[in-house]
């Protein structure tokens, strides 16, 4: 167990408010800049930033389970600092009271050397090192109590994808196509092989899904191991076409990934979903719509079973940065809204994902980039 702390908060030093009215706050949002070492936090009930802090570097927001957490990633850094978002909790047995209370950076900590890829799946969150191949894995009921987590060995650097499970963790690699699988206290016991160039991964019940760039691996847990999947491309697949990223919602027995330009469901088979330009960034909202930013600057809502495009909206220029050092324009999803972030003017975009037009703009300066909604379930007095 590792232990490793450069800034926290006693217990005690943040302002709360009381909160009046009923019905649930809307949430917050964490925004990460992507130039600067700049963290910030707004408030989507007052339409207002909260909070503003220096971190070590730009970086890669993520949402923790319980949506009172963030944490930002700052690869070239070697840093990962948690936020923590103000939306408060407390414990009166029968019922849990909302309290919304100043947001600060709860801890900056050295998981490794180059933190890359973040996932989390129920009480587990676990930060892969691209530069050793260690993992770091934290449990979300200590977030706010102790900055520790686990340290799992892979044995090289390697670019992972990681999930941590609660009896084991798994670890994908890109350079060695295999996916390991360790006990929490590090020891392996056993790794499946034949997914090349391995990127990309997301959880459905039960089942773990690789991204390979012949296809798609898929690990079904059964009892205290798995059974290992594949499913290959298409007859006919163009050379580099390939899934790469993966998201799933419960309320669907399927997965959808990148393909190409398009999309793909998962299931038995790999099915391509076209769309008009090629894909940036994708996931569901609260409810399970599946919702697209394509490569042209628009957004478009999917019926996630057919890939039915629904609407479509404009909403950033054409999107070209690619490489070191670009910054594309980032993307929420939370209760029937979207979020995308505008580096080059500094602004954020809140979408209604029902009619598909925007409601609101934030000013929030800096070069706005990858950002994450924290929303939770409280009783408001």
């Amino acid at each position: 167990m590792r232990f490793v702390l450069f800034s926290l908060f006693a217990l005690g030093l943040w302002g709360s408010v009381a909160v009046a009215g009923e019905g649930s706050h809307p949430g917050r949002l964490v925004i990460g800049d992507g130039k600067s070492g700049l963290v910030q936090v707004l408030d989507l009930e007052k339409g207002e930033l909260v909070g503003r802090f220096t971190v070590p570097g730009p970086s890669s927001v993520y949402a923790a389970p319980g949506g009172q957490y963030a944490f930002a990633v700052h690869r070239e850094q070697d840093r990962v600092s948690v936020v923590y978002s103000g939306l408060g909790l407390e414990d009166h047995g029968d019922h849990k009271d909302l309290v919304v209370q100043t947001p600060y950076i709860w801890a900056t900590l050295h998981t490794g050397p180059k933190p890359t890829h973040f996932k989390s799946h129920g009480n587990q969150i676990v930060v892969y090192n691209d530069g050793d191949g260690t993992m770091a894995v934290f449990e979300v009921k200590k977030l706010g109590l102790l900055p520790e987590f686990r340290e799992i060995a892979t044995g090289a650097p390697d670019h992972g994808a990681p999930v941590a499970l609660e009896q084991v963790v798994l670890a994908g690699s890109l350079n060695r196509g295999v996916v390991e699988v360790f006990t929490h206290g590090g020891r392996k016991v056993t790794q499946f092989e034949g997914c090349p160039r391995l990127h990309g991964q997301a959880v459905l019940g039960n089942t773990v899904a690789y991204g390979c760039a012949d296809g798609v691996l898929l690990l079904e847990q059964r009892g205290s191991g798995f059974v290992a999947r594949k499913l290959s491309n298409p007859a006919g697949t163009p050379e580099r076409v390939r899934v790469g990223t993966l998201v799933s919602h419960p309320k669907y027995p399927f997965f959808i990934g990148n393909f190409g330009q398009g999309l793909a469901r998962i299931d038995t088979q790999i099915t391509p979903y076209p769309l008009p330009a090629s894909p940036v960034l994708f996931g569901f909202d609260k409810d399970g719509l599946l919702a697209v930013l394509t490569a042209d600057g628009k957004l478009h809502t999917l019926e996630a079973s057919s890939g039915k495009v629904i609407k479509s909206l404009a909403v950033t220029p054409a999107i070209t940065a690619s490489g070191e050092g670009a910054v594309r324009p980032g993307i929420a999803l939370g209760d029937g809204l979207a979020w995308v972030t505008l580096p080059a003017s500094g602004e954020v975009l809140e979408i209604d994902l029902a009619e598909l037009n925007i409601k609101r703009r934030f000013m929030v300066g800096g070069v706005p980039a990858s950002l994450v909604w924290l929303a939770v379930e409280g009783v408001r007095h």
